[in-house]
């Protein structure tokens, strides 16, 4: 039963209150008339207490009925209440949870761009790296081999200063080359034993240089299990090529700064053409094998390059490769620069010259392992400062390539996404460090013919 706002019964409370009505002046009417009567067929009167109490009986139910409808009603009343309380609630938690999504994509969004910024960054300094590198390269290579005609002459002071602006020549192109490990935030390869690169047969070096026009061949060689170098443009996939040594190379032809059959040409002019080098093609068409080969490659293969296709060619560098390491024998790596040694035994007297290298001989390694517990614990700014010292003492007996990597190691510290990096070449740097004082113990007794230096 509903009750309106201004306090008029509703017609369904008025037909109740009219029914109990009628029937209250019934049950009066009818104990009067019982009063008046006697029942001819029983000849007696009915007593009057029987019928006030059906009348009672009668009230009773009626009140009953009413309170219960009362009741029913007023729980109805409240339940409607709740329920509109619980609908504005549902409102506002469902506004607030479609403000918080659109924050939350409005984030995303900024995230992605940033991201986007920040990948665009990273390759504008790549290039500019790279065309640096490239712009500079080139005429100091000219000028030392302007260098080299001047020390044909006979003079000996022309000789002489030749030999000085070769060697501030070599500098600067070393210089060059550490600044471009430091842009690309990556450490120089080094060959290690078996045992700390894992004893894999099968496990090829390979130099893949893409462009962005398709998917990258990177996941599905390294999920191989081979060793994967991607470059995106051709100066870096040609510098690849001549600073480290791969099994097999994989170039598209259309590259950013320079173009795969230039970068191919500049990679056969100093690796000759026993190097495997595939050209990868977007479509294929007849006569594209023989016009590639005839441009310096080995093969070519169009996309979309199927897993078993890659596979086959990988087994055959691999089969390739072995043939080729048994027919020659592996020349150890040079890490010591003799004409720095004779340069210091030439200028330092004997002496001097002979305890400079047995100081460095036994310094050196200790030196380095101190190095590497600095890496060890992320002492960042400590480890960057020693491998500058480091790199200072090794470069003034001959150990350049360690003094190279040594200040390589140093930029990179000083990069924060570098140094996790940095810090994974512990091993490699003491294997460096350890072969590199072998090779100056083994020079001294060759060459500083005295009992106390060679203690």
């Amino acid at each position: 039963m509903t009750i309106s706002s201004g306090g008029v019964p509703s017609r369904r409370v008025s037909l109740h209150a009219l029914l109990i009505g009628s029937i209250v002046c019934g049950s009066v009417f009818i104990s009067s008339t019982a009063q008046a009567y006697e029942l001819p067929a029983l000849n007696q009167q009915v007593p009057i207490t029987w019928l006030a109490a059906a009348a009672t009986v009668l009230l009773l139910v009626c009140a009953f009925a009413l309170n219960r409808q009362l009741s029913l009603s007023k729980f109805k009343r409240e339940m409607d209440e709740r329920i509109e309380s619980l609908g504005s609630e549902n409102s506002n938690l469902f506004q607030q949870v479609h403000s918080r999504n659109s924050e939350f994509n409005a984030l995303e969004k900024q995230l992605e761009e940033n991201r986007e910024s920040l990948e665009l960054l990273r390759q504008e300094k790549s290039d500019l790296l790279t065309i640096a590198r490239h712009q500079l390269h080139h005429p100091l290579d000219t000028l030392l081999g302007t260098f080299n005609l001047l020390g044909r002459s006979e003079d000996n002071n022309i000789k002489a200063l030749v030999e000085i602006g070769k060697r501030q020549l070599n500098a600067a192109l070393k210089s060059l080359d550490d600044l471009r490990q430091v842009g690309k935030v990556e450490m120089v390869e080094l060959k290690l034993p078996k045992e700390v690169l894992g004893n894999s047969e099968n496990r090829l070096s390979v130099l893949l240089v893409e462009n962005n026009k398709h998917e990258s061949l990177q996941a599905v060689l390294e999920t191989m299990g081979h060793y994967v170098q991607r470059e995106c443009n051709g100066i870096d996939g040609s510098s690849a090529a001549l600073q480290k040594t791969f099994d097999l190379i994989l170039t598209d032809t259309h590259l950013p700064l320079m173009d795969g059959v230039e970068a191919v040409r500049e990679i056969r002019r100093e690796r000759g053409v026993e190097l495997p080098i595939f050209a990868l093609l977007q479509s294929a068409s007849s006569g594209d094998k023989e016009r590639y080969q005839a441009r310096g490659f080995t093969g070519v293969l169009t996309h979309p390059i199927a897993d078993r296709q890659l596979m086959q060619l990988m087994n055959w560098a691999g089969r390739r490769g072995q043939g080729a390491n048994t027919q020659q024998k592996p020349r150890p790596s040079k890490l010591l620069n003799t004409n720095t040694l004779f340069r210091q035994r030439d200028t330092l007297d004997h002496l001097t010259f002979a305890e400079l290298l047995s100081d460095r001989s036994a310094t050196l390694p200790k030196r380095i392992t101190s190095l590497t517990s600095a890496l060890t614990g992320r002492h960042w700014l400590d480890a960057e400062k020693q491998a500058l010292e480091i790199s200072r003492s090794a470069a003034e007996v001959g150990l350049d390539s360690v003094a190279a990597r040594l200040r390589s190691l140093a930029a990179n510290l000083s990069i924060d996404s570098g140094r996790e990096h940095c810090r994974q070449q512990r091993t490699e740097l003491l294997q460096l460090m350890r072969e590199s004082v072998r090779q100056l113990k083994a020079w001294r007794e060759r060459n500083v013919h005295t009992e106390w230096a060679l203690k």
